[in-house]
């Protein structure tokens, strides 16, 4: 599986290197969060419709299809050619570029509330890929990639207001922090975690070397 701590996948995107998003510290926060939540507990499958009750249709998720096109391993990176660089590079940026088209369309992801329960919520991208959207009662809660300071894996409860008896597995965890705000999602599966977290990370980067330039 991808480690991302060493190398950092958006150093593989041109022009130069990245910075790296760090895992924040899980506690000792006094932050208020902007990312709380509403409605009821939802169940326990992440391929229902957001705020639905009852059971919802099964909905194909092209990832489950990428899963023939794996994350490329990059604990080796040093040690690979120039050649088998530029494969690495080219077959992350198809992988990237596939997230990003799905996620403009829409994807219901499960969301981590500071009351401990978990929420659907149809998330997008917008199609100018600055900015995560979350859908929330109605309502559109943009997340801009420029104000996001870390996208990292497993759990951040430092916002929670209470900490939940039992929680799903850490690896099928990641959070975006924002402003020293948490969000919390949950995902299916740890491949479907980790290609949130590493596409996530490339995106942002895309966009911060784009307002750069």
């Amino acid at each position: 599986w991808l480690k991302l701590q060493h190398p950092n996948p958006t150093d593989l995107i041109r022009p130069g290197p990245g910075d790296q998003g760090q895992r924040p510290a899980g506690a000792g926060g006094h932050c208020m969060s902007m990312f709380c939540c509403d409605g009821g507990p939802c169940a326990q499958s992440s391929r229902t419709r957001p705020d639905a009750i009852g059971p919802a249709p099964i909905v194909p998720d092209s990832t489950q299809t990428r899963s023939q096109q794996s994350l490329p391993m990059l604990q080796d990176w040093d040690k690979l050619g120039t050649r088998e660089k530029e494969v690495v590079q080219e077959k992350l940026e198809s992988i990237v570029n596939a997230f990003a088209r799905e996620l403009i369309r829409g994807k219901v992801f499960m969301k981590l509330g500071r009351n401990g329960r978990l929420f659907y919520r149809l998330c997008t991208l917008d199609k100018q890929l600055s900015a995560f959207s979350m859908h929330i009662k109605g309502a559109i809660v943009e997340y801009p990639f420029s104000n996001m300071q870390h996208i990292s894996f497993g759990y951040d409860l430092t916002d929670f207001t209470h900490v939940p008896v039992s929680l799903p597995s850490d690896a099928l965890a990641a959070v975006i922090v924002m402003d020293n705000r948490r969000m919390n999602l949950v995902f299916s599966s740890p491949m479907e975690r980790d290609e949130f977290v590493t596409c996530m990370l490339v995106l942002k980067e895309r966009h911060r070397r784009a307002h750069i330039a």
